[in-house]
């Protein structure tokens, strides 16, 4: 594990976004190792079946909402979400910003739910094949569903790489 780490942080300091990678500082690289170890620590899949882990935030804080196979809408705004949001964080529609997919399955996100006379609307594929898949949806050509998913649907079956 640590070995994959210090593999991770080589890569994100040789990428990044600073003029010169080695005037990182060793302050840099710490920060740097920090956010992938935070990473890897908070997108844990439980053994309990879960097909896949929607986050509120990239980072996994905020609420969390377990995912099981089959279609799930979203569940809408409750009164503490307008009550200021701070004290009672939901799960809830079009705020969802990453998600962690098991090994073997395939995720769909939704920016409609079944019963939108707009239908299901624009969607995002995420399949997680040789491991689970961690996806922040506001990368990798996801952005336009970051923070606007109000139903999925995950599979676990039927695949060629599936583990059931």
């Amino acid at each position: 594990m640590l070995r994959f780490g210090l593999a991770i942080l080589v890569a994100a300091s040789c990428v990044s976004a600073s003029p010169s990678p080695q005037l990182l500082g060793i302050s840099g690289i710490k920060e740097a190792y920090n956010k992938v170890k935070s990473r890897l620590q908070c997108a844990d899949m439980p053994n309990n079946g879960t097909c896949a882990i929607l986050f509120d935030e990239d980072d996994c804080s905020g609420w969390q909402l377990a995912i099981n196979e089959g279609y799930t809408e979203l569940p809408t705004k409750t009164v503490g979400d307008f009550l200021g949001g701070s004290f009672i964080d939901n799960p809830k529609k079009n705020d969802a910003e990453a998600v962690l997919v098991r090994d073997g399955c395939v995720f769909v996100g939704y920016d409609h739910d079944k019963k939108s006379s707009r239908g299901l609307g624009d969607a995002i594929v995420v399949a997680a094949v040789g491991g689970h898949r961690y996806q922040n949806f506001d990368e990798d050509g996801f952005e336009d569903l970051d923070e606007e998913i109000s139903s999925v649907d995950c599979v676990c079956k039927g695949f060629a790489f599936s583990k059931n």
